[in-house]
C-alpha cells in the first residue's frame, strides 16, 4: 500500500478532529500516517480510499481509523501523587462517592484510583467509578482486567501483591478492585454521562485536542461535577483550566481543582 501524502493526511486529520476531537495532523503526523495505513489494511482498502471515506464522514471508516489513532500509552500508578491527593480528599466523605474517569484507555487509570481509595480507607465496594473511552478495543482490554508486567512497573510491589493476582505472565485485577468500576463507551465531544459526580478524572487526554476543543471538553467535565466536586487533570493540562472558575488546591505535590 502506498503511504498517504501530507495533503491526504491533513484531510484525514481534519476528519478525525471533527469525529473525536483528536488532533494528530501536526506534531503526531507519523502516528496519524501509521493509523491510516493500519486502518486501510484492516478494511482491505488503499489508504487513499480510506481517507476518502473518512472525509465523507463514513462512520465505519472513522471508527476503524479512531481505533488505530488513539494514543493508548498508560500504566498503573502514573502521576501517583494526583491519585493519592484525590483519594485523600474523597476518603472522609460519607456514603458512596461517584467518580467519572474520562478517557480511561485500557483501564489502568480507574483501577489505580480504586486501589488509591482502598488504601485511603474506603470500604471495598463503597464507591462507584464510571470509566469511559472512545475505543471499544481499549474498553475490552480494560474489562478483561489482565495486564502485562510492564503496565505495573510504577506500582509499588506491596500494592501489586495486595490487589493483583498472577495471570498469563502478567497480573489480573483483584475482584475487589474490579467490582466498583463500570466501563462505557463515550465520546468526549458529546454531553457527559448522567451526573453529578463527586470527582472527575481526565488526565493526559486533552493534550491531544486543539485548544478550542479542549476548552469545550473541560467545560463539560467541570459541569459534570457536584458542588464541592473535584477535577483531576494531568500536570501539563492544568493551565487549560484557568478560566473555569475552579479553585486550585495543592495537596501532596499535586493540584486538585475544586468546584465551589
Amino acid at each position: 500500500m502506498t503511504a498517504p501524502g501530507d495533503v491526504e493526511l491533513e484531510a484525514a486529520g481534519a476528519a478525525l478532529a471533527r469525529w473525536a476531537g483528536l488532533s494528530l495532523a501536526a506534531g503526531l503526523k507519523g502516528t496519524l500516517r501509521q493509523a491510516v495505513v493500519a486502518a486501510a489494511h484492516e478494511l482491505g482498502l488503499p489508504p487513499s480510499a480510506l481517507i476518502e471515506a473518512v472525509v465523507a464522514s463514513d462512520a465505519g471508516a472513522l471508527e476503524v481509523l479512531t481505533e488505530h489513532a488513539v494514543v493508548g500509552e498508560t500504566s498503573f500508578w502514573r502521576h501517583a501523587e494526583g491519585l493519592l491527593a484525590l483519594a485523600a480528599r474523597l476518603a472522609a466523605r460519607n456514603g458512596p462517592v461517584r467518580v467519572w474517569c474520562a478517557g480511561c484507555a485500557s483501564g489502568e487509570e480507574p483501577y489505580s484510583l480504586v486501589v488509591a481509595l482502598l488504601e485511603a480507607g474506603r470500604g471495598v465496594g463503597a464507591d462507584r467509578i464510571l470509566a469511559t473511552d472512545l475505543s471499544l478495543r481499549a474498553l475490552a482490554c480494560a474489562q478483561a482486567g489482565v495486564f502485562r508486567a510492564r503496565a505495573l512497573r510504577r506500582l509499588p510491589r506491596e500494592l501489586a501483591g495486595r490487589w493483583f493476582q498472577a495471570a498469563d505472565g502478567g497480573a489480573k485485577v483483584d475482584a475487589r478492585v474490579a467490582a466498583p468500576v463500570t466501563f462505557q463507551r463515550h465520546n468526549l465531544l458529546d454531553p457527559p454521562p448522567p451526573g453529578p459526580f463527586d470527582a472527575v478524572v481526565c488526565r493526559n487526554v486533552l493534550i491531544y485536542f486543539e485548544p478550542e476543543v479542549a476548552a469545550g471538553v473541560l467545560a463539560r467535565l467541570a459541569g459534570a461535577l457536584a458542588p464541592g466536586g473535584l477535577l483531576l487533570l494531568g500536570p501539563v493540562e492544568l493551565p487549560l483550566a484557568s478560566g473555569l472558575g475552579l479553585e486550585f488546591v495543592e495537596q501532596g505535590g499535586a493540584t486538585v481543582l475544586v468546584r465551589s
